[in-house]
């Protein structure tokens, strides 16, 4: 067990710099794999088997020099640490590093631990001198498909910065799927009506709307660049994915990386999907409608987004574009030619915008509506728009 840390007296942020130090890298390594673990006993063989069997292009195993994982248990109380010792005994030729934390209880959550195991990836491959090195992570109630890491490296080899896998729950007889199809069905569709109107070179359809601990992967250069993984409590994937837009990352959502989780409603967070899917069975029992974004609003913003974003590219003195972005938006055209002038990255930018526009009460412009509304709404105007026909 590693027991060494430090204390960053700034940040708080509790390191552990030994943290897999004693295992040699590679020099052929593309990709590490993050395995953070808490209390997984029930799970974990099936993750480490669904990541050890992984393969290329030609349905042939992928080499065991090229990924590695690095595994870290923290205040585990349950066997999770001895299986995965025994599942290393038992595969010594997969390369699976295993560690053993205590955290201090105020810091004792997923963002330290999925931080933590970051840094020790990065660290590794700066070790051989590669900055375009992956690191890709995923959970320990999850199996990542036989391709997961050849999908992964091809994402990124075609000039990607990051990739969000796409996350399915294994299919169950539980109250609160009804709300859980729904949701990820109008979230696909927002997806489809953004590449319509607001298409980006990198991530062209088809592609997906998530990049979420379970399934993404990002290469040192970016990760650093981004400040690295914010250290809170819950959804630091999220916190995270916000940081990478920010800076203007190239992004692919691509929906031929691809893994399955738990859809159980305990879990080991204070907020993330096993709460979420507890809160939407709630409102189904309760018939509580789920409630969104209108159709309206969305074209709204990124007729918006689509203009600021090749204004961003060309010319900032394009007074007719900034008028047209600032009377669709309801903003001050001076306002918002002043954030185009003094915002380094266009992820800052509509980031600034979006802000504005929730302080002003752009919501109470466009109240949010059912979602079962919502989803005929969204298939109808994507059709239009698809087939060229003008709205009425």
């Amino acid at each position: 067990m590693t027991d060494y840390c430090t204390i960053d007296q700034t940040t708080g942020f509790t390191s552990f710099p030994e943290l897999f130090r004693n295992q040699p890298v590679n020099k052929s390594l593309k990709i590490s794999v993050i395995l953070p673990v808490r209390n997984e006993e029930e799970n974990l063989i099936k993750t480490l088997d669904a990541l050890r069997r992984q393969l290329n292009d030609s349905g042939k195993p992928v080499s065991h020099n090229d990924y590695e994982v690095l595994l870290l248990a923290n205040n585990c109380t349950d066997e999770s640490v001895a299986v995965s010792y025994e599942y290393q005994r038992r595969f010594p030729e997969f390369c699976l590093h295993v560690e053993e934390i205590t955290l201090p209880a105020e810091v004792a959550h997923i963002g330290t631990v999925r931080r933590l195991l970051m840094d020790a990836a990065y660290e590794r491959f700066t070790s051989i001198g590669k900055p375009s090195g992956i690191i890709a992570s995923t959970d320990s109630d999850s199996e990542v498909d036989r391709f997961w890491i050849c999908q992964t490296i091809k994402e990124i080899n075609s000039g990607n910065d990051v990739v969000g896998g796409r996350i399915f729950t294994k299919p169950a007889k539980s109250i609160s799927r009804l709300y859980y199809l729904r949701d990820i069905t109008y979230k696909h569709l927002v997806s489809k009506l953004e590449d319509l109107l607001d298409p980006v070179t990198n991530d062209r359809w088809p592609r997906h709307f998530q990049c979420f601990g379970a399934s993404f992967a990002v290469t040192c250069r970016i990760y650093d660049r981004s400040g690295r993984l914010p250290v809170v409590p819950f959804l630091e994937d999220m916190a995270f994915h916000k940081s990478l837009i920010r800076i203007d990352a190239k992004i692919r959502l691509s929906p031929f990386v691809q893994v399955f989780t738990s859809d159980r409603i305990v879990g080991r967070v204070d907020f993330g999907l096993s709460v979420q899917l507890k809160q939407w069975g709630e409102m189904n029992a309760g018939s509580h409608a789920l409630m969104v974004e209108p159709v309206g609003s969305l074209i709204a913003k990124l007729h918006a987004r689509k203009l600021l974003r090749a204004l961003w590219k060309v010319d900032f003195d394009a007074q007719k574009t900034l008028s047209e972005i600032s009377d669709t938006l309801g903003l001050d055209p001076d306002w918002t030619n002043h954030q185009c002038q003094n915002t380094p990255y266009f992820g800052m930018l509509w980031e600034v915008i979006e802000d504005k526009l929730n302080e002003q009460g752009w919501s109470s412009v466009w109240p949010q509506i059912n979602i079962t509304e919502a989803i005929p709404e969204l298939k109808k105007e994507i059709f239009r728009i698809s087939n060229g026909i003008q709205s009425n």
